[in-house]
């Protein structure tokens, strides 16, 4: 019989999979029939597969090709973070005076040729610019106003070597500022405009490139299969067998699917390919950062911080939570975190080694966490933290355990897409086919298959954490 578009019940796994005989309309099915099951698969025990439910709910994106490329839209960073820091020193400056500047290309937006040289992404003639003496973490007022004069140069080839050269003007100076009248390496520079002649022409133009990448789709394969005379074979607790295996082997293909899509890194060898998880593509490319600070912003990457219950307090997560919601690093409002058991135990123990007690011995209440956790709309228990900075929906993910029960993944489900392959009148999403088993085998095998992956984007919107102790 055909599958309905109803709630999957355990009843229409077993007669999608073995009523080869006869349908309730009277008509004979194929011998080999193929039932696409589509997002029904994800609705089977929503709980032990949350990551893979969100993405097929929320975050699918077919492909028709399974090498996949993608492109990522930083102008959102570009516009809003157009600072650098000075690689020259100029040294004493004087208000009306112009002076040779280098930007340090390492710490600008930039793009690079095939060669490895690289070029500005947003300085031009006529742009106008802040220094500020003070490179640490303290702040404190521009020093001076500096107008670009020539249009800037490229030299070099990164790294250290990496350089943007221009003159620019001194237009103004801050005397009140410690510092004020002198510029040197490792100044930060913040852009705050343009400034040109009355009736110039029309200025230089430049624009943000967008990043691309690319990902590969995956084959999942799982098979059910017993013999005839098993088939025919009434037993106690299930009366039909073929029913509680074929129950079982769909949840283990969803949970296959759920592991790869976290802990997979992207490859190919030969035909077989693998796809990224999430989790996987954050350490392969990451090195992680230790101990209680907060994160530092590196573009283009992940978070991924190593920590300890003693270290991660409440304040050091709002401090982290400040960065990976900032919206100039594509960071929403809302956020899917998934935990190990011991790391959603700590989140909610009350005491002097507990995550809420410290964020709740102050005069005011600083967390709000629902501890009756509430069930989702795809059938979650979840808890909501909500921070000034945005909520996270925090989930139990049950294969974070051994080795990975101290992680902690928070996703930005805005840059994660779920891609199965589906193209010329084919979809490889999640389907069943019947009777897969030699014409002369006294049998059944049926067969589930899924051929999709994982897209990740704008890494800076998720992190990871990993607890040594909790």
């Amino acid at each position: 019989m055909a599958v309905n578009t109803s709630t999957l019940k355990v009843t229409d796994v077993a007669q999608t999979a073995s009523n080869s005989h006869a349908s309730t309309h009277g008509t004979t099915p194929d011998n080999r029939r193929l039932y696409n099951f589509g997002d029904r698969v994800a609705d089977l025990a929503p709980e032990e597969s949350p990551f893979f439910v969100y993405l097929s709910k929320v975050s699918k994106v077919p492909t028709d090709d399974p090498v996949f490329r993608f492109l990522e839209d930083r102008s959102k960073t570009d516009w809003t973070d157009r600072t650098f820091l000075l690689a020259n020193s100029p040294g004493t400056i004087v208000a009306g005076t112009s002076y040779s500047f280098q930007a340090d290309c390492d710490n600008i937006q930039a793009g690079g040729d095939s060669t490895g040289t690289y070029a500005p992404q947003f300085l031009i003639k006529g742009m106008v610019f802040a220094v500020n003496p003070l490179t640490g973490a303290t702040n404190d007022f521009s020093q001076a106003i500096v107008r670009i004069e020539t249009a800037p140069v490229a030299s070099g080839t990164g790294g250290t070597d990496g350089l943007v050269s221009f003159t620019g003007k001194v237009l103004s100076l801050a005397n009140g500022v410690s510092g004020y009248n002198s510029a040197a390496a490792n100044d930060k520079c913040m852009v705050i405009g343009t400034s040109y002649d009355e009736g110039s022409g029309s200025p230089d133009v430049w624009s943000g490139e967008l990043d691309d990448d690319f990902g590969y789709t995956q084959i999942f394969k799982t098979a059910a299969e017993m013999s005839n005379t098993a088939i025919a074979t009434k037993y106690r607790g299930y009366a039909n067998e073929w029913q509680r295996i074929w129950n079982l082997k769909l949840r283990e293909h969803k949970v296959d699917i759920e592991r790869a899509m976290l802990f997979s890194h992207r490859a190919r060898q030969g035909a077989s390919q693998l796809t990224d998880g999430i989790v996987g593509q954050i350490v392969r490319t990451v090195t992680p950062t230790d101990g209680g600070s907060n994160f530092s912003y590196s573009r283009g990457n992940s978070y991924f911080k190593t920590t300890t219950g003693a270290e991660l307090t409440y304040d050091v997560l709002l401090g982290d939570l400040e960065v990976l919601f900032d919206p100039s690093r594509g960071g929403g409002s809302q956020k899917l975190a998934l935990a190990g058991l011991p790391v959603v135990s700590y989140l909610n123990k009350v005491g002097s080694a507990g995550f809420i007690y410290n964020s709740t011995t102050a005069t005011r209440v600083q967390a709000n966490f629902e501890l009756e956790p509430r069930t989702s709309a795809f059938g979650h228990k979840i808890m909501e933290l909500e921070t000034i900075h945005g909520s996270l929906a925090i989930i139990k993910e049950p294969l974070f355990r051994g080795y990975a029960s101290g992680l902690m993944l928070i996703a930005d489900m805005n840059h994660v897409a779920y891609r199965p392959l589906v193209g010329n009148g084919q979809n490889r999403d999640t389907h069943i086919t019947t009777n897969v088993q030699q014409a002369d085998e006294d049998l059944r095998k049926d067969m589930i298959l899924t051929e999709t992956g994982l897209e990740v984007t704008v890494p800076e919107s998720h992190a990871l954490y990993s607890f040594e102790s909790l």
